[in-house]
């Protein structure tokens, strides 16, 4: 445990340094070295579990605010999967009657993921996407009001194309940090491949039980402008943010 509470101390560092930092490419050196720690971090607890006969696989809620929650979604899920998690919009209903029960579904606003994962990788996404998350929407809010030449208001088909893109850009970019992260430690030691493989089918196969009949979630894209935009803000920051300023939390549809 105190080793896992050094790593994300120093993963919050690096994320706090990316969101802090004016310039573009040092927010993708903190933040991409952020994901590389978090690899290794997995990998490392992936072989001692193996070893001890240790480690769970459990779930987490966490909420995707709206608005345009499908899209940010996108974002999450992308998050999760390069951490060996998977995410899915919903949750179970045994567990959704609880929280009517409780009450506590009222005080979400927006749609709620349930993430399937090991704890150690289902801390580092909640803490990535929550980094993430500000990022696209400092991004996406810079650009202000879209109004055609013809006087037509195209700011929610451009918002809701810019955070689909942008999510799917920071998708591929993380999962190249992640690969390359673990290419290094299998060369270093060839029987870490069965081992991830392992631990990657047993989430698959709790996801399988537990959210059966699950399909791809759909999304729209219609605005072009909203999509050069998001690729250009997720290649441009990669996986950084800036802090937010007050106020500026919450997205306006």
């Amino acid at each position: 445990m105190e080793e896992q509470n050094r790593i994300h101390a120093r993963v919050r560092a690096l994320l706090a340094k990316a969101e802090s930092t004016d310039f573009a490419e040092e927010a993708a050196v903190y933040t991409a070295k952020a994901q590389e720690l978090i690899t290794r971090y997995a990998i490392d607890r992936a072989v001692l579990e193996e070893v001890e006969g240790r480690g769970q696989i459990t779930t987490r809620l966490i909420e995707v605010p709206s608005p345009y929650p499908k899209e940010k979604f996108v974002l999450l899920g992308g998050i999760a999967r390069a951490n060996n998690c998977r995410a899915i919009l919903g949750i179970e209903h045994k567990v959704l009657y609880q929280m009517v029960e409780d009450k506590s579904l009222f005080d979400l606003r927006g749609r709620v993921s349930t993430v399937v994962g090991y704890e150690s990788d289902l801390d580092a996404v909640e803490m990535l996407f929550t980094s993430l998350l500000i990022q696209a929407v400092n991004e996406v809010m810079a650009h202000g009001t879209q109004i055609t030449e013809w006087g037509e208001n195209r700011t929610r088909s451009f918002r809701r194309s810019f955070l689909y893109q942008f999510a799917w850009t920071v998708r591929e970019r993380l999962a190249e940090v992640t690969e390359v992260a673990r290419k290094d430690a299998a060369d270093q030691k060839p029987s870490l491949l069965p081992v991830l493989a392992d631990r990657e089918a047993a989430v698959l196969s709790v996801v399988d039980e537990r959210f059966p009949g699950t399909s791809p979630l759909r999304s729209s894209v219609t605005n072009v402008e909203g999509v050069v935009a998001g690729e250009a803000a997720g290649r441009r920051a990669d996986i950084g943010s800036q802090r937010l300023r007050p106020g500026q939390r919450t997205l306006s549809p």
